[in-house]
């Protein structure tokens, strides 16, 4: 055996590959192995490091943990398969599913007596293995120590799911016993990427869960396919519609075929059941509809690529009966304003009264009045002046009149302020609710609904909000007997249009279409909204194990970059509602108007307990005299 030129030949193919760690399955004698390891451990050539295993050892139960645990990104394999024991090593390996993207297997064949095709074709080779099998003649040279190595690319589209084993012809390399040299490219392989080479699975048919949680799961496959092939009413299981959308552009992409199962939920818990239970379990290659990436699922799963969005909200409009408020007429000033303001008042009703005492008794008696406003009066004009009312007593002085454009002047510029102020906070914008939390919502009077959603059970269920323990605690166990606490979307959203104040929780992909149909703008303009949970990102997810991981996610990558993932989005997902407030005039409800009633009631009220007891004084008199 021509170990020199071999061992020269696992260098090149070593520093191709861009690996430094290899172990070696060989049956080789002493003397060779020895001299195997001087010819790879010449000081010029690249430092590698490595280890013998000979397979003489015929027990591979546990071959990866006794013999392939490794931390790095790659772990070279040389098999040598003229060895008579390498085919139980091999077919262990296959048991195992070690042929994948970890190992960079070297499988040398230097005789004519193995069969390399039959033997792999029923293997689990998967399509991110790195496999080389080398096939080793001499050449028709004066050379007699070169040897020639033919390398040929191995990989299978999927052997459980129909895939067949491929074999490619990559480069021809011929090596003596000092250096390797001549590569002859026997194809356009050494042109393309890896995956490049690998980008259609026309042989196989991908597994693929897909959820369906508003239809029945007993329908027929082909009436649940129709369904969720649909592009109208969006809004009926929008997110699961979304992804089978994409898994649809991922097949196109792929060439494969799809056999779709169907779930009525993503799972039961973090990872049981449903279609990221499928996933777990192996029983799918792919989940058609994202789902979110949580600790637990991340253990057993990997998220591919972002392909969609999860909003859950809590939605109600402004309860407007839920309080009378009087703050808004105040709010303009703060309360030391209002009391220099009120300070100024009283001044100049002073300076009013002593210019109406002085001009009675030191002026002209042309210009005397005929009696002296008191004191109360003086004030009683100031506060019509700050509420822009005239005067039928006029000062005849410079300084009265100067007293009283004084007045009039900052009545002015504090009324003119004001009413900017007032009208603008109650006209121009929307009134919102002041709950902006859940915490706020949970302690509120508010009626809460759910929409019927596996997800929202479950985040009641397992979540470590305290808020929302709360809100489970005070609004949803109470009503754990009331056949209303979970409603479809439209009749919930139905709901909180005719009750405000009714608080309905659910996904915003499908709720807003009903909002948008059924609301009016105005309507829309008066809705609030609270999050119910985080909003997060959603992910189409593989199996942590999937030999399709990185050519889905190089697929996925093309479908974003070339602007098809957010069409769809665009038209399946509906993340906000638009609010046009200019459309339309805001009118002020009595929570606001009602203390401007109030004030005016009690005034003409005391003004009659008042008039009742000057009555009551006169006739006192009339009788005590």
């Amino acid at each position: 055996m021509q170990l020199l030129q071999l061992a020269n030949f696992v260098l090149q193919n070593l520093l191709q590959s861009r690996i430094s760690f290899i172990i070696f399955f060989h049956c080789w004698a002493n003397n060779e192995t020895l001299q195997f390891a001087q010819q790879i451990h010449q000081p010029h050539q690249q430092p590698i490091y490595y280890q013998f295993a000979h397979l003489r050892d015929w027990n591979w139960e546990h071959l990866e943990q006794r013999y392939l645990d490794h931390a790095q990104p790659t772990l070279a394999i040389y098999v040598d398969l003229r060895c008579m024991r390498s085919r139980s090593l091999l077919a262990e390996a296959s048991r195992a599913r070690l042929y994948n993207q970890h190992y960079h297997w070297v499988l040398h064949d230097s005789s004519e007596a193995f069969s390399f095709y039959d033997f792999f074709r029923r293997s689990n080779i998967s399509i991110d293995a790195d496999v080389d099998y080398v096939k080793q003649h001499m050449p028709h040279s004066k050379d007699k120590d070169a040897v020639v190595y033919t390398v040929y690319d191995v990989y299978s589209n999927g052997n459980h799911i129909g895939g067949q084993l491929n074999m490619t012809v990559n480069y021809e390399l011929s090596c003596n016993r000092s250096s390797c040299d001549g590569i002859r490219y026997l194809s356009s392989l050494h042109l393309r990427s890896k995956y490049g080479n690998r980008e259609q699975l026309t042989d196989v048919v991908l597994r693929v869960a897909t959820v369906v949680t508003q239809r029945p799961i007993t329908w027929p496959p082909e009436q649940l396919l129709q369904f969720l092939n649909q592009i109208n009413d969006t809004h009926i299981d929008g997110i699961a519609r979304f992804g089978f959308q994409l898994s649809l552009i991922l097949k196109d992409l792929l060439q494969c075929g799809m056999n779709f199962t169907f779930k009525d939920r993503w799972s039961y818990g973090d990872y049981n059941g449903g279609s990221v239970g499928a996933v777990v379990d192996e029983t799918a290659d792919i989940g058609s509809a994202p789902c979110l990436a949580t600790p637990g699922r991340l253990h057993l799963l990997s998220a591919i690529i972002e392909t969609g969005y999860f909003r859950s909200i809590c939605l109600f409009r402004t309860p407007h009966n839920a309080g009378i408020r009087g703050d808004v007429f105040l709010q303009p000033f703060s309360a030391l304003v209002w009391f220099l303001f009120a300070g100024i008042l009283l001044l100049i009703a002073l300076m009013l009264w002593l210019a109406f005492y002085m001009e009675s008794k030191r002026m002209h008696r042309s210009w005397r009045l005929e009696f002296v406003p008191s004191l109360l009066s003086t004030c009683l004009i100031s506060f019509g002046a700050a509420c822009i009312q005239s005067s039928a007593l006029t000062p005849r002085s410079t300084g009265g009149r100067l007293a009283y454009f004084a007045l009039f002047l900052i009545s002015f510029i504090m009324y003119n302020y004001y009413t900017s102020v007032v009208v603008s906070s109650l006209l121009s914008s929307p009134v919102k609710s002041k709950i902006q939390t859940v915490q706020q919502l949970a302690e509120s009077s508010l009626t809460v609904g759910l929409e019927p959603l596996s997800f929202t059970k479950s985040y009641l269920n397992y979540t470590q909000r305290p808020e929302i323990h709360l809100l489970r605690k005070r609004k949803i166990e109470p009503q754990s007997h009331n056949p209303e606490l979970w409603l479809p979307a439209e009749q919930g959203i139905l709901r909180v249009r005719d009750r405000p104040g009714y608080v309905f929780i659910f996904e915003a992909s499908s709720g807003y279409e009903y909002v948008e149909r059924y609301y009016t703008q105005q309507e829309i303009c008066d809705l609030n909204e609270i999050l119910f949970r985080p909003e997060l990102r959603l992910y189409t997810h593989l199996h942590r194990n999937s030999s399709y991981k990185e050519l889905v996610r190089l697929r996925l990558l093309r479908v974003l970059e070339t602007g098809i993932y957010r069409k769809h989005r665009t038209w399946w997902a509906r993340m906000r509602l638009h609010c046009y407030s200019q459309n339309f005039v805001i009118t002020v409800g009595m929570e606001y108007v009602a203390p401007l009633f109030f004030m005016l009631l009690c005034g003409y009220l005391l003004v009659v307990v008042l008039l009742l007891l000057e009555l009551a004084w006169q006739r006192y008199v009339q009788r005590s005299n």
